[in-house]
């Protein structure tokens, strides 16, 4: 915790105790995950409990610890160790996270996350997905306060639940 307290205070240039999405980008790359402004902002979005769209000590350690779990699992994952997921891996890593997604979802999130194409994950894209389904967790999940696992959504509803999906 000591560790996460000193870089997280040496990357809050401005001292406001929170990260805004510029200070995240230039820690992230400092940790070699170049991802743009938008990407840094959804990762924001999706571990900001406040609303603010900035992360505090506590939000950024969830952050980190998401982050290094998503490259651990990666690395265990690419059993070629191409570098990249195929979908198989990338199936098999999801369902270890918990995620048991049928095919045409799987193919749907593999055309969302693999803007080249090329039917493997990179790091950075895996991130993107993993990002993506968390958001989905949690907005699902504030639609389902019992926990029954579906939801009913009215337009409204699915507007406001669909914009804040990352």
């Amino acid at each position: 915790m000591a560790n996460i307290q000193q870089w997280f205070q040496s990357i809050d240039i401005d001292r406001s105790g929170e990260l805004d999405v510029n200070e995240l980008q230039r820690a992230l790359s400092l940790g070699n995950l170049n991802f743009g402004v938008s990407d840094v902002d959804q990762m924001i979005r999706a571990f900001d409990t406040r609303g603010r769209r900035r992360l505090s000590l506590q939000e950024f350690q969830r952050l980190h610890e998401f982050l290094v779990n998503i490259q651990n699992s990666f690395a265990y994952f690419d059993a070629d160790r191409s570098r990249t997921l195929q979908v198989h891996e990338v199936r098999q890593a999801l369902r270890h996270a918990g995620f048991q997604l049928d095919d045409p979802v799987l193919a749907a999130m593999m055309t969302r996350h693999d803007p080249d194409n090329s039917g493997t994950l990179t790091l950075d894209e895996y991130i993107r997905m993993c990002l993506f389904l968390q958001s989905c967790v949690r907005t699902f999940t504030a639609f389902d306060p019992q926990r029954t696992g579906q939801i009913r959504l009215d337009f409204n509803q699915w507007v406001y639940a669909a914009s804040h999906v990352a």
